[in-house]
C-alpha cells in the first residue's frame, strides 16, 4: 500500500465514495431484503414467503432500479400495498443482522494513510438517512476517529461538482493536494483520481 501512496507524493488529503469504494453496496441491500422477508413472515402469519422473497430479490438485484424492483416484488408476492413504504424505509433504518466490511485493500490504504498523517474525507452519495445509516454500520476498525463525511445530497447543487467545492473551501484545501477514490466516470477540473479498480482487486 505504501507503494501506491508514494505514487502521489504531494497528496496530502484523500477523498473516497462511500459504495463500492469503502464497502460492497451489495452488502448492504442483501441484508435488508432478509430482513425484509423476516418482517413480511411476521407481518403476515402464515405467509412463510421469507426465503421465497429474499431469492426473488437476491435474483433481481441489479437488473432495475430500487423503485422498480420493491413494486416487482410487492406485485410478485401480491404483497399489500400499504407495506410498499415500510420496505422503503427499511432502507433507511435498518439494523443489520451483521457489521458491513470494508474491502481488505480499502481498510489496508486508509490506515497506511492514517500512520502517514495524511487527512480522509467520505463522499457519501445518496440519500442523507440511508448513507448514515450505512456509515455507523461499517466495521471501520478504529479508522472512524480519522473520517469526516460529506453528504453529497447537502451540497448546493446536490452533485460531486459542488461537493468538492464545499469540502475544499471549508477545510482550506487546494485542489493539488486532494486524490479522489472514485468508482464513477466524473471528472472535477484539478482533482487526481485513483479508480477503485486500480486499489481493489475482486
Amino acid at each position: 500500500m505504501q507503494e501506491l501512496i508514494d505514487k502521489y507524493p504531494t497528496k496530502t488529503t484523500f477523498i473516497f465514495e462511500l459504495d463500492n469504494v469503502i464497502f460492497p453496496a451489495k452488502d448492504y441491500d442483501l441484508q435488508v431484503y432478509y430482513l425484509f422477508g423476516q418482517f413480511m413472515e411476521f407481518t403476515l402469519p402464515g405467509i412463510h414467503e421469507s426465503k421465497r422473497i429474499l431469492d426473488f430479490l437476491v435474483l433481481k438485484h441489479g437488473t432495475m432500479p430500487r423503485a422498480e424492483l420493491i413494486d416487482t416484488t410487492i406485485e410478485h408476492f401480491a404483497i399489500p400495498p400499504d407495506l410498499k413504504e415500510n420496505f422503503e424505509r427499511l432502507f433507511k433504518i435498518a439494523r443489520l443482522p451483521l457489521k458491513l466490511l470494508m474491502f481488505k485493500q480499502t481498510l489496508e490504504f486508509m490506515q497506511t494513510l492514517v500512520t502517514d498523517r495524511k487527512r480522509l474525507f467520505i463522499l457519501a452519495e445518496g440519500e442523507v438517512e440511508e448513507e448514515l445509516n450505512k456509515i455507523k454500520q461499517i466495521e471501520w476498525n478504529g479508522l472512524e476517529n480519522y473520517l469526516k463525511v460529506y453528504f453529497i445530497e447537502e451540497s448546493e447543487g446536490k452533485n460531486f461538482h459542488s461537493t468538492f467545492d464545499r469540502l475544499v473551501n471549508e477545510n482550506q484545501l487546494s485542489t493539488e493536494e486532494l486524490l479522489w477514490v472514485s468508482n464513477q466516470k466524473i471528472e472535477v477540473p484539478g482533482i487526481t483520481v485513483l479508480p477503485v479498480s486500480d486499489l481493489v482487486k475482486v
